[in-house]
């Protein structure tokens, strides 16, 4: 059974357990795919696909600053390749081929103004990550010939670390038409280590009340307590943020097979750029995102690549 497969069934046992619960919206189950091709038929490279599927559950706090938690759970798997998909020899690959499966949980804790996201991460590299079937499944899904260069993939390897977010409200009106907050992240575990600082806008297009920071499918704390009310929401979104690569085992791990001895080489600083339109139904959130990103690796010859990400999420 392949790494979809799993996904897929994982996410209608959530469903079909949320259905038995009481009628209390405090829970969110989604799914989050990115993928080069959700941009151009033509793409198939570098971060080539990514899955993920995820729960929520939201709940007051005992902490005087703030003012509710929301606790998740995610399970999820990252593609790489050269920037083409069938490179068999090292010395031609811009960056290797490798894959990453990963489990996370993470708490957010929310007040109007913060976000505070402190969570933990366990994964691992390899055939275990299941990159190899799950692109061929993807290629055969779009009638493309399989990948021929994953005997060449980075070695395996665990990882278990921490990771944490912080989000501060700069600018917000809720009858004002866009709102401006700042946003920092932080990865430390075997696999990736990097820190990332930038800006993040919202502009409501569509003249709808625009939610704060607490309460918006923008920043996934779009799930509420008793003492909240459901804002619809409809906007334009920009998250705009540089990062600092410390450590990318994805690209700059041993190989499986490297007669030629080639090193790969991390891009210090990278800058990216996520342009997304949101829609917050009363139990459905979705957006569609166009990605922007520099290279991370110093042997690619393409600066900026770019794909697309579609996420969904039913709240119950």
């Amino acid at each position: 059974m392949n790494f979809n497969k799993i996904l897929f069934l994982l996410f209608i046992s959530f469903y079909l357990c949320g259905t038995k619960l009481h009628a209390q919206v405090y829970h969110e189950i989604g799914l989050i795919t990115d993928n080069d091709l959700y941009v151009s038929i033509y793409l198939d490279e570098y971060y080539t696909n990514g899955l993920e599927l995820f729960y929520k559950k939201v709940s007051n706090t005992n902490y005087q600053f703030f003012d509710k938690k929301i606790r998740q759970f995610s399970i999820g798997q990252n593609i790489y390749n050269p920037q083409e998909s069938d490179i068999t020899i090292v010395y031609l690959q811009e960056r290797p081929y490798a894959g990453y499966l990963y489990f996370n949980y993470s708490e957010q804790l929310i007040n109007p103004k913060h976000i505070l996201k402190l969570g933990a991460s366990t994964g691992v590299t390899n055939t275990k990550s299941g990159a190899e079937a799950a692109q061929n499944f993807i290629h055969t899904f779009y009638n493309i010939e399989p990948s021929e260069g994953w005997e060449t993939q980075v070695k395996e390897k665990y990882a278990i670390g921490l990771f944490a977010n912080y989000t501060r409200n700069l600018f917000y009106k809720e009858d004002f038409p866009f709102a401006v907050s700042w946003t920092n992240k932080a990865t430390l575990n075997s696999i990736f280590t990097n820190i990332s600082s930038g800006l993040t806008l919202r502009y409501n297009f569509l003249k709808t009340i625009l939610a704060p920071i607490s309460n918006s499918s923008f920043f996934g704390t779009a799930l509420q307590t008793n003492q909240e009310s459901w804002i619809k929401e409809s906007f334009f979104g920009i998250k705009s943020f540089a990062t600092y690569q410390i450590q990318d085992y994805t690209i700059t791990g041993d190989l499986d097979k490297n007669l030629s001895q080639k090193e790969f080489h991390l891009e210090p600083w990278t800058w990216q750029n996520d342009f997304g339109f949101y829609w917050n139904l009363k139990h459905i959130n979705f957006s569609y995102h166009i990605i922007f990103k520099t290279r991370t690796a110093k042997e690619m010859k393409t600066k900026i690549t770019r794909y697309g990400s579609i996420q969904f999420s039913y709240k119950f």
